[in-house]
């Protein structure tokens, strides 16, 4: 099964995921991301956070980029922005 690694940027500094997970394709890999990114927004609402600049990048195992998810579009539709 594929590796996946999920990596965080915010004003173009980076978190790079060292564990990732593996998935079967990179479509779940996709939704991984964006549930993971919806529960970090859901947690930093009350904090009043704003997410312009924040990306989450997937990675396959081989460490080509994948996708690329801003934050700000899916605050909008968690309700975090």
């Amino acid at each position: 099964m594929p590796h996946f690694y999920f990596h965080f940027e915010n004003q173009g500094v980076q978190v790079k995921d060292e564990h990732g997970l593996q998935l079967p394709d990179a479509e779940a890999a996709w939704y991984q991301a964006v549930r993971s990114a919806r529960d970090l927004i859901r947690a930093e609402r009350t904090i009043g956070c704003g997410w312009s600049g924040q990306w989450v990048q997937i990675e396959d195992e081989g460490g080509v980029p994948v996708d690329r998810i801003p934050l700000e579009e899916i605050a909008r539709y968690a309700g975090g922005v």
